[in-house]
């Protein structure tokens, strides 16, 4: 397989100086622009396309069942092969495959279809889903999450290396042992995500937060800070079990609107008064809190938004940024807009902050190194 941007691979060998890396950018959508199913899925494979005229290195879709937080896409394979017939260089990733109600072996083979028919730009990010009410409509769904996630995480693997199945002469087909340096395990379970290092995997971690105190203006500070305590227990158990052997990656998603606060409400008010209803949110918390609250930052000064985006102590520690506007109710054509305005307007400011910073703990660790020796 080719590809004019390789994509990223927690296989390869780490780079001795670190020099070759770059923070790459990619865009996530929900596909929660409207409600009509047709529609919907010819828009968001033309906004792919859009989003590889952009420059954007990846395009990542949420996949979640029952509508759940209007999320219109159960099927990612199905909507990715589309989209890879639209497209010829940006990368696809799923932001995450539910692997909780899944068969990791059947998962395995349609990411091997959709990897070759794609020309192997597919990221695989897994996790377990958004909580759904009617989830016990799936087989196999309920007890231990965590061990049942871990469990299906490795048989996923087993599978994506084409192994010959136990008690027959049958191999996992068709095989894609490239794809193995291309799974990312979605999960805020701290052992869960040591795991992911040791096994070599990939981190993709998501916007919001996973209770109460999180999901509030006063508690995303904490949030945001876990999330960075995550990702570096993900790097140091990573360098501990593989060295300079594989690469670990990051995968961090966000919200950002290039716009003012009035702009931002407007656009996402709906979605509040939804998520109000359904529980998820506090109901009539003013316009600034409710965005806070859900991890959505925003700025019309793109100066102004690539320093919120950078305040983020994750975004240092990532790879791979995932920009998205969820959950704003907008058209695809506005998506396509404002996407634009994030890739040329603001993302180079805050990949220049990300380059200073990894030149910055470059020259600490080279500090710490010397010290180690003279002790």
């Amino acid at each position: 397989m080719s590809n004019d941007i390789p994509v990223p691979r927690t296989t390869a060998p780490a780079s001795p100086s670190g020099a070759e890396r770059r923070l790459r950018v990619g865009f996530i959508t929900h596909l929660d622009q409207h409600d009509e199913s047709a529609t919907i899925y010819r828009d968001n494979i033309s906004l792919i396309a859009r989003l590889e005229e952009l420059g954007y290195d990846s395009a990542w879709i949420a996949t979640r069942h029952f509508h759940s937080g209007w999320a219109a896409l159960p099927s990612p394979f199905a909507f990715l092969g589309a989209a890879a017939q639209a497209t010829s260089r940006i990368h696809l990733g799923t932001a995450v495959l539910p692997l909780l109600v899944d068969d990791p072996v059947r998962d395995a083979e349609d990411a091997a279809v959709l990897d070759w028919v794609s020309g192997g730009r597919l990221q695989l990010g897994v996790g377990k889903g958004v909580p759904s009410d009617a989830y016990h409509v799936f087989q196999k769904w309920g007890g231990e999450r965590d061990v049942e996630f871990d469990a299906k995480v490795d048989l996923l693997q087993w599978a994506l290396e084409g192994n010959t199945v136990e008690g027959s002469h049958a191999a996992i087909w068709p095989a894609n042992h490239d794809l193995t340096g291309r799974l990312y395990v979605g999960t805020s379970n701290r052992e869960t995500i040591r795991r992911s290092a040791r096994n070599g995997q990939g981190l993709i971690l998501e916007r919001f937060g996973n209770n109460p105190h999180e999901n509030s203006p006063e508690g995303r500070g904490d949030f945001l800070e876990r999330q960075a305590d995550s990702i570096r227990d993900y790097r140091e158990e990573f360098a501990r079990t593989w060295a300079s052997e594989r690469t670990p990656y990051v995968v961090l998603s966000r919200s950002a609107y290039p716009g003012t606060l009035e702009q931002a409400h407007a656009a996402t008010e709906r979605w509040y008064e939804y998520s109000a209803r359904a529980g998820r949110a506090v109901p009539g918390r003013a316009s600034e809190d409710a965005l806070l609250a859900d991890n959505v930052v925003w700025g019309e000064d793109p100066e102004e938004l690539a320093e919120k985006i950078f305040a983020d102590p994750s975004v240092a520690l990532s790879d791979e940024l995932l920009l998205g506007l969820h959950p704003a109710e907008l058209t695809v054509a506005e998506t396509a807009e404002l996407a634009e305005r994030l890739i040329h307007d603001v993302f180079p400011l805050v990949a220049e902050k990300w380059k200073h910073a990894q030149a910055s703990e470059g020259d600490s660790r080279v500090t710490r190194e010397v010290e180690d020796v003279v002790r």
